[in-house]
């Protein structure tokens, strides 16, 4: 928990923006889906999980953009003077901090991801492509299911730190639920390297705020 002067009212701008984030998410999901219906052969769904978690790890809300805080006492200005968060745990621009290290850990699940195929071109025959088809369409319905739970809380919160322990939530929830997971177990990829950055990333998430 920090300080009491940080339960304010979230900015307008900030409750907009993360309403705007869960509406991205949720059409990700239908896309998704959408993209699933067409995709013809293993190759072209590996690639649509593939692509489909790159996408959600691009719209996580870490920027500033998505921090009442931020907007509060604007990253940047002497010491991010009044802010009881940069006070507690250091500003968010300088190196070694909670928030740059979640910032650093979601980097590494990135690269994770990209790598976990390592260009390979995978034997059709020996993938269950109905398995992953299914797998990729339950991947899709939670994350349409979060976003949805999301978008209400946050129309709901009273304060900027409810705001960012429901957006710290909602972040870990989608790291959890990436489309790459259950498919690279399907397709027996060696997925150890992504298992790690993704513990990495919800550790780094869940350290950054850490009332959520």
């Amino acid at each position: 928990m920090i300080p009491e002067d940080n339960w304010t009212d979230p900015p307008e701008r900030v409750r907009a923006a993360l309403e705007e984030v869960a509406d991205g998410y949720s059409d990700l999901a239908s896309e998704l889906r959408a993209d699933l219906a067409g995709a013809e052969g293993t190759e072209a769904v590996l690639e649509l999980a593939e692509r489909s978690a790159l996408e959600m790890l691009e719209r996580l809300p870490l920027s500033p953009v998505y921090c009442p805080f931020c907007t509060i006492h604007r990253p940047g200005a002497v010491d991010c003077q009044g802010c009881g968060y940069a006070a507690r745990y250091g500003r968010c621009t300088e190196a070694g901090t909670p928030y740059n290290r979640a910032i650093m850990a979601h980097y590494d699940l990135v690269e994770a991801v990209e790598d976990l195929r390592g260009g390979r071109q995978i034997s059709a025959p020996s993938i269950p492509k109905e398995e992953l088809r299914a797998a990729l369409g339950d991947q899709a319905d939670r994350v349409k299911d979060l976003a949805g739970r999301f978008q209400r809380r946050v129309r709901r919160a009273r304060s900027s730190e409810e705001l960012m322990a429901l957006k710290t939530e909602f972040m870990a929830d989608l790291v959890g639920s990436l489309p790459i997971d259950r498919v690279s177990g399907l397709c027996g990829f060696d997925d150890r390297p992504l298992l790690e950055a993704k513990r990495g990333a919800l550790q780094g998430l869940r350290r950054h705020w850490p009332a959520a």
